[in-house]
């Protein structure tokens, strides 16, 4: 059903979902408006229909599934049967005709288009209890409605309805959706946008009552806390980082890769078209919002545009008319849309005190006590307009002057979405990290960065708890600094926001921050004899040698703060490791969380400055594992050594842990064949080896076949190193384990061995075995082999191996009382997973298997700004999940709570202190942060 939907979303927006066809020239072409003459050939059309279909079509394919050709022009005719032939043309009246009586072929067309979204806003969105909410029961096409373009739902099951919400709403922003059913429904009035911003509640009314007990968002990363909306806004108002636009690499589905240009020509867009609504609406009286009011008599924009910029501005004039008659849509140099916005903005708003968020509120300053984002008033007043003018015939020229600004200006904002929220055409961290980072690295690390990120994160007011998740520094000064903007900003919003001064036990979020390192992948340059520990810079001669150190460094510094600011110990309470999993094996970090978890680091008590003695809050370890993986027995194994190497207790977490949700005879299926490093594969191979080793109740009869191929592998990775015949799989075993060991350490040993034998020669001949294989490991020879790719067949064998490891490991995880934190829509977009339905949460616990219960986990949002979700949303995301499945709708708002609780419950912000309490330690520990002088 994905696939059906994805397709049928493409395929329904394709006019306004890129700037593929901006500025509609071949579709209007098709319909024979062609430079607008009044008679086009039949051959012409002709020639442009099939120009179109087949541009339809490449775009499709770039992002559809379709099941044929002849599918996607049957859903063409559903959606535009007038592009499809002249007889469907003639017929739904969309020929170009030139007789003045009927409704040109352009208006027809957008309406056209606000018709389809208009149905999609029917059929998606309804109101409760003053939420924008999810119409998530079955629609009734037969009775009250008579649906032209969506009668496909009635077919849909009920979850099938999810699929499709959670599928457009990563395809285009839903605002204009969400606006069109306003208006059409009578919500004229801008106060009706009073704190609604960008996120649809899917919960039911059930649901919803359980969720306002309180979620905790566990697995967030900081940078990506945000919103589109957000992003938009910055970009249109140009308060992002420096260079942001020059350096936006837009990834293969991309229609432009001119981004600068077309953001700019979208700024330039809305401004104008902001300045000509507000002379249509408040043309009497500017602060004063009129029900129904419009001029009477107003001019088209082009004639607007030309009364307003001929004399004073002429070249701004000239760019808009260029950029608005031709067809082709081109735009113009940076610098010169840069020049024209400044000029605009100078002559046309002339503000005291401009409005820092949006310069919509400067035009329309009688709004800014609503309390949205400005592109939420922007197109309610565009829409309004429309819903104003559209019967009338004095307005027709307004109307298609207008809404052709309007779409181009559409079609810009919804291919930029595409490029920063990720769909599901692809998996793998290293797809995602461009969406990342062109989602993140736009908005300014300005005074207010902080503030508006959590500003963004409370919007959810179900919200009890937040972790964030920043990245450790190498200098103290630094998380030292950091670390006092966040709590500074926390402490300002809370105050401004919920009034905390005024009444301490008000509920509001709690905050925590996990630090984390980030993984980075090393060169196989190395050397193990040209390490010198009196001398840093020779770490490269390790693999991973300095990288390992860099990571010591940072924890070495993060202790040193929450021992010298011992309040700070409050909402520093965690540790990670994220980042692209194949960058740095799980072996790095087992000496850098051994260094954390050091009992010297850590104590009992701390006492304020009043004297009051309090508990101090110790560090809790997460580990990104099992997310990311070539083969599936990778992303067991990183999960295992995690628990096995990493000092990990219970009440600690894995981040994600896809791997032990996979269904294995699917993925077998569809990876039947794996490329994987042939130093990877040794790794899996022996990991299993272990486990067989020290696991008595598993079955064995894959073992021969195991001790074969590592035979194998290890003969062609070690066999120019030591003798063939001494490769034992033990001495293997025992390696593999060493490596998890500090590198240095390891070194020093080696090389204390070495001065002592005095003769090189004599050294390496009377060398054991086992330090030969550990040197190779750190030698360019042996690691060109290792990280060589290699084809991995996915037999029988292995499948069953699959099977063995991660029951041995679901099984190992839930006595350990480890939590695995899973992140649905992030998951299914980065994951071994294809649908948001198909969790790996499904596998490690459920309403209907008692046998799974004990297995502990807690449900994240992970990358808000690029999956377009919150953590509340994520839970229905399972609570739909579970109804799919045949479970009850009792038995899965029970487990809804279950799973609800455990995220509040396995928080790393412990403490049942006071909201009174909370704040004074609060205040106690930003007065600290400020007045502590780091040394670093």
């Amino acid at each position: 059903m994905i696939n059906k939907i994805t397709l049928l979303i493409n395929i329904s927006l394709f006019p306004f979902q890129n700037l593929r066809f901006l500025g509609q020239h071949e579709i209007l072409a098709a319909l024979g408006y062609v430079e607008e003459r009044n008679e086009v050939g039949k051959e012409v059309r002709r020639q442009a229909q099939k120009h179109l279909r087949t541009q339809i079509q490449n775009e499709v394919l770039r992002k559809a599934r379709p099941k044929s050709m002849d599918e996607i022009n049957l859903l063409m005719q559903k959606f535009y049967p007038m592009l499809c032939n002249d007889d469907e043309a003639e017929r739904t009246g969309f020929r170009f005709e030139s007789s003045k009586n009927s409704i040109p072929v352009e208006k027809k067309i957008y309406l056209h288009y606000f018709h389809i979204l208009e149905e999609f806003g029917d059929s998606l969105i309804s109101y409760r209890d003053g939420d924008v909410v999810f119409k998530y029961w079955k629609n009734d096409v037969n009775h009250d409605k008579q649906w032209k373009f969506i009668n496909f739902m009635e077919n849909y099951k009920g979850q099938d309805k999810v699929h499709f919400f959670h599928a457009i709403s990563r395809f285009i922003p839903l605002d204009l959706i969400i606006i069109l059913h306003f208006i059409k429904n009578g919500l004229h009035d801008p106060i009706q946008l009073y704190e609604f911003y960008q996120h649809v509640n899917l919960a039911d009314a059930a649901l919803d009552d359980i969720l306002r007990r309180g979620v905790a968002e566990n697995h967030i990363h900081a940078s990506a806390a945000f919103n589109f909306s957000i992003l938009w806004q910055a970009v249109m108002n140009g308060r992002i980082e420096a260079g942001y636009l020059k350096k936006f690499q837009p990834n293969h589905l991309a229609a432009s890769i001119e981004v600068e240009s077309y953001i700019l020509t979208a700024r330039l867009l809305r401004l104008i078209m902001t300045l000509y609504l507000k002379d249509q609406f408040y043309i009497n009286n500017f602060n004063v919002y009129q029900e129904g009011y419009v001029a009477h008599e107003h001019l088209p924009l082009f004639k607007w545009l030309r009364d307003n910029f001929a004399e004073e501005d002429p070249e701004t004039l000239q760019l808009l008319l260029s950029l608005l008659k031709d067809r082709n849509c081109k735009f113009a140099q940076s610098e010169e849309l840069i020049m024209a916005i400044d000029r605009i903005r100078l002559a046309f708003t002339d503000v005291q005190e401009p409005d820092t968020s949006d310069f919509i509120f400067n035009i329309f300053a009688n709004h800014r006590g609503v309390k949205t984002y400005g592109e939420n008033i922007f197109l309610h007043l565009v829409i309004f307009y429309k819903h104003l003018i559209q019967q009338s015939p004095l307005f027709i020229e307004n109307f298609e002057q207008f809404f052709r600004t309007f779409y181009i200006y559409v079609s810009i904002k919804n291919e930029f979405y595409q490029q920063v929220t990720q769909p599901t055409v692809m998996h793998g961290l290293d797809f995602f990290r461009g969406y990342f980072d062109r989602a993140t690295d736009g908005i300014s690390k300005n005074g207010n960065y902080y503030k508006t990120m959590l500003r963004t994160l409370f919007q959810n007011r179900y919200l009890k708890k937040v972790e964030l998740r920043i990245s450790i520094k190498n200098k103290l000064q630094t998380n030292k600094q950091t670390l006092f903007e966040i709590l500074n900003s926390y402490r300002e919003v809370i105050r401004e926001d919920y009034g905390v001064e005024d009444d301490p036990q008000v509920e509001f979020p709690m905050l925590g921050i996990v630090y984390h390192f980030i993984k980075k992948p090393d060169n196989s340059n190395k050397d193990l004899w040209l390490y010198d520990e009196e001398r840093n810079h020779t770490l490269k001669a390790l693999h991973f040698g300095d990288l390992q150190e860099e990571y010591i460094k940072q924890v070495q510094h993060l202790q040193k703060l929450r021992k010298a600011v011992p309040m700070a110990t409050n909402f520093i309470v965690g540790l990670d490791a994220a980042s692209l999993e194949n960058n740095t094996p799980v072996q790095v970090f087992a000496p850098v969380f051994e260094e954390a978890r050091d009992s010297k680091y850590d104590g009992l008590r701390i006492v304020d400055q009043a004297g009051n003695i309090l508990p101090r809050q110790s560090l809790f370890f997460t580990f990104h594992a099992g997310e990311d993986f070539r083969h599936l027995i990778s992303g067991l194994r990183r999960i295992d050594e995690v628990l096995r190497y990493c000092k990990l207790h219970a009440g600690d977490r894995i981040g994600h842990g896809i791997a032990l949700g996979v269904h294995i005879p699917e993925w077998v299926r569809h990876n039947p064949l794996v490329v994987l490093p042939r130093g990877e594969y040794l790794d899996n191979l022996l990991w299993i080896w272990g486990v067989y080793s020290y696991t008595p109740k598993l079955k064995t009869e894959t073992l021969v076949y195991l001790e074969r191929t590592i035979d194998q592998i290890a003969a062609e990775l070690f066999g120019e190193v030591v003798s063939t015949g001494d490769l034992r799989i033990p001495v293997l075993y025992s390696v593999y384990e060493r490596r998890f060991k500090r590198r240095t350490e390891e070194v020093i040993k080696l090389q204390q061995l070495k001065e002592i034998a005095g003769d090189q020669q004599r050294y390496e001949r009377t060398m054991k075995l086992q330090d030969k294989l550990y040197v190779a490991y750190h030698q360019e020879i042996t690691l060109r082999k290792m990280e060589e790719p290699i084809y991995v067949m996915t037999n029988e064998i292995e499948q069953m191996i699959m099977t063995d490891m991660q029951n041995y490991l679901i099984h190992k995880v839930s006595a350990s009382g480890i939590v695995i934190e899973v992140n649905p829509s992030s998951n299914e977009a980065i994951g071994e997973i294809d649908s948001v339905f198909g969790n790996q949460l499904f596998k490690l616990q459920s309403a209907g298997d008692l046998e799974l219960t004990n297995v502990l986990v807690n449900v994240n949002s992970d990358d808000p700004m690029v999956f377009n979700t919150n953590v509340s949303n994520e839970l229905v995301y399972m609570y739909y999940g579970m109804l799919q499945q045949g479970i009850g709708r009792d038995a899965a708002l029970d487990w809804i709570e279950k799973l609800r609780k455990a995220g509040m419950d396995t928080s790393f912000i412990r403490g049942a202190r006071s909201r009174k309490q909370y704040l004074h330690i609060l205040d106690i520990t930003i007065a600290a942060l400020e007045a502590y002088a780091s040394p670093f």
